[in-house]
């Protein structure tokens, strides 16, 4: 089942650009680090939609305008799909998977972006995988021309198959003209960040502040890379402060990808630090384990009553 929501009257303000020192209406918490991309300005203006539907997918259209996305302060919400906009903001909330591999005949991702043409920035969002029969993505795109901005997000317990719903962190398969990463934690028992071109082009990518951690829940099927790249990718991928925590038993070495073991364009591992010295797109470095100071996106520091700690 879903629940179609659409944006009324969208207004056409000259498209948002992602501003270094905007003026929020949130309140900011100055002990936490500051982000590194603000969402469009003019965002709190948009058109609202409120997603309410707990039991089944939401999607929010846009009608090619922009939308501010609301989801509760007091429940997680089902899976939404964001479509057909302009710009959109959601900043904090819930989103709950639902007992299932597939949602409306598709494999079940908890955000999904599709067909937008601006800036869509997520923030501040709590999803939930850790649910008895789920299988589902995380953020997953299909927008070639827009900009993915994902901050302060935390998905939790993602569970997948090789012949199911490979329950990646997110994966941009349908391309995108840019996505920007500033602070995600991340667990999946099969894979991760699924970033190489696949059906789509993207025109560039940017992972900071991120860690991701392998697991063993329910049916462990093969998997297991947790950062995916390839050597035929044209993109410049930059990569700063990022981590993987192999699954249990899993060498590190065999946890990224390319691995160490790739005929072509093989990671290099020492000391804990793999890089990809044969592939020119990639600069920077995935690190073994978790940030010494614990997870980007500490356990209940995002959902449904985050307050944004501003940006820089």
């Amino acid at each position: 089942m879903t629940t179609t929501v659409t944006a009324a009257e969208p207004q056409a303000p000259a498209p948002g650009v992602a501003l270094a020192s905007p003026q929020l209406e949130l309140a900011a918490a100055t002990s936490r680090p500051k982000l590194s991309w603000a969402p469009p300005a003019g965002y709190a203006n948009y058109p609202v939609k409120k997603v309410t539907a707990t039991t089944s997918m939401t999607t929010i259209s846009g009608r090619g305008g922009d939308v501010l996305v609301k989801l509760p302060t007091d429940r997680a919400v089902g899976p939404i799909t964001i479509t057909d906009c302009r710009n959109a903001v959601l900043i904090g909330g819930s989103i709950k998977a639902l007992p299932s591999a597939k949602v409306g005949g598709h494999d079940q991702r908890a955000i999904y972006v599709r067909n937008c043409t601006g800036t869509v920035h997520i923030e501040g969002v709590y999803i939930n995988g850790a649910v008895s029969g789920a299988q589902t993505d995380g953020i997953a795109a299909n927008a070639p021309r827009a900009v993915l901005q994902i901050q302060n997000v935390r998905v939790n317990g993602l569970r997948g198959t090789s012949t199911g719903n490979h329950a990646d962190v997110f994966q941009p398969w349908g391309g995108l003209r840019e996505y920007r990463i500033d602070r995600l934690t991340g667990s999946s028992n099969f894979q991760g960040l699924h970033v190489f071109e696949n059906t789509g082009p993207i025109g560039r990518g940017t992972i900071r502040n991120t860690n991701i951690v392998g697991t063993n829940d329910g049916t462990v099927d093969k998997g297991g890379y947790y950062i995916w790249t390839d050597c035929n990718d044209d993109y410049p991928l930059a990569l700063e402060g990022v981590y993987v925590s192999p699954r249990p038993g899993r060498p590190f070495g065999q946890s990224v990808w390319p691995s160490v073991t790739h005929k072509q364009c093989p990671s290099k591992v020492a000391n804990g630090v793999a890089t990809w010295p044969r592939d020119s797109s990639i600069t920077g470095s995935v690190r073994q384990g978790r940030p010494s100071s614990g997870d980007f996106v500490p356990s209940g520091s995002v959902g449904a009553t985050y307050t944004s700690p501003g940006y820089r």
